[in-house]
């Protein structure tokens, strides 16, 4: 009962809240810009700097995070995925934008020890978490993060809603009037004529059924094979996202081994990492089909496999001093530059301190 009080209590203090973020999604979205940007300007101004900048990072994408959920329940925009995932979407998210937050303030708190200690627990949290997607929702890509920022801008107006939803009733219609003439097997893709499409012996025709079928009908097919695989092909993609997400925990395993700072760690992770995206492509190659949140994720992870230049110990015996050599001499020749590289040289040995010793993206 005092439950019950207290959520209809907070309804009535956000409702005003959502109308005006659904009334005016341009400005909330500068609104937003502009306090993720304040973090960049804390960055090494002052001390305990970096754990003003993980705290206002952390509010910032929180802030965007709420938001969206907002607008989401206030559109009424339909989420693909059942409300358990969805729960499991938000703590990752919530957790990805906090867990540095987390973990620079358990090593103020309790030092290097309660660091890690904090550290293994958030990894085993998303790691669980990550692999209920992938096991038991069957997400063969899992993203980073799960909940991405909502596209404001795709947002539609209450009565663009309503003919969008018109179509969306107009192509079911065409679709359901296309598969009384025909069903596609899943497995192999044929078209098969139902029953209720022969028509009576005089009139039937003998042609292939897939050139006289309405176009709704072809295009569900399409739809069909572009986004089915074979059972072989999503048992190979799910391996392939288990091992990238269980890869924090084999070098945190690896690292308690071996100490921080040390090759094999480094190469256990790069080696996960190529095996996973080598796999991936395979599949791919033998014509399974991504949809694009996924292309643009495997993209994302092929261009993170470039901060392994910053990951110890690669970094310290290579790349530090070529790196700090470019930006000296970006500084000294081109003009102006000196006001950007010059804070990133100062202040890169600290990020790769803080932020690059762990593989969990």
């Amino acid at each position: 009962m005092v439950l019950d009080v207290v959520h209809s209590s907070m309804l009535k203090i956000i409702e005003p809240y959502r109308k005006w973020i659904m009334e005016n999604p341009q400005l909330l979205s500068e609104v937003e810009s502009t306090i993720q940007c304040l973090p960049y300007f804390t960055a090494g101004r002052f001390n305990n700097s970096t754990l003003a900048w993980e705290l206002l990072y952390a509010l910032s994408n929180l802030i965007v995070l709420f938001n969206d959920l907002l607008m989401c329940s206030g559109k009424r925009v339909h989420v693909k995925f059942s409300r358990f995932e969805s729960k499991i979407k938000v703590w990752l998210t919530v957790v990805e934008y906090t867990e540095a937050l987390f973990e620079i303030s358990a090593k103020k708190l309790w030092g290097q020890s309660g660091k890690w200690a904090i550290i293994a627990i958030v990894q085993i949290f998303k790691t669980v978490l990550r692999l209920l997607l992938v096991h038991l929702h069957k997400e063969r890509v899992t993203k980073s993060p799960p909940i991405q920022p909502l596209d404001r801008e795709k947002l539609k107006e209450p009565g663009q809603e309503q003919e969008q939803e018109q179509g969306h009733r107009e192509s079911a219609a065409a679709a359901a009037a296309g598969r009384q003439q025909g069903f596609i097997l899943k497995r192999s893709g044929t078209i098969v004529r139902s029953v209720r499409g022969a028509g009576s012996p005089y009139t039937r025709v003998w042609e292939p059924l897939s050139s006289g079928l309405p176009l709704a009908v072809d295009a569900a097919s399409h739809e069909s094979r572009a986004n089915g695989s074979s059972p072989p092909s999503e048992r190979n993609l799910i391996l392939a996202e288990s091992l990238y997400v269980v890869k924090p925990l084999f070098h945190l395993g690896c690292m308690s081994l071996t100490g921080e700072k040390r090759w094999p760690p480094w190469l256990l992770s790069l080696a996960i990492d190529l095996l996973s995206l080598k796999i991936v492509s395979l599949e791919v190659a033998r014509n399974v089909s991504l949809s694009k949140a996924e292309k643009k994720e495997i993209f994302r992870r092929r261009l993170a496999l470039l901060l392994y230049i910053l990951k110890s110990p690669f970094y310290d015996k290579y790349s530090s001093v070529r790196i700090e050599t470019i930006l000296t001499t970006l500084s000294t020749k081109v003009p102006l530059t000196k006001f950007v590289t010059d804070p990133i040289k100062n202040y890169l040995p600290h990020w790769q301190n803080t932020y690059f010793y762990m593989w969990s993206s």
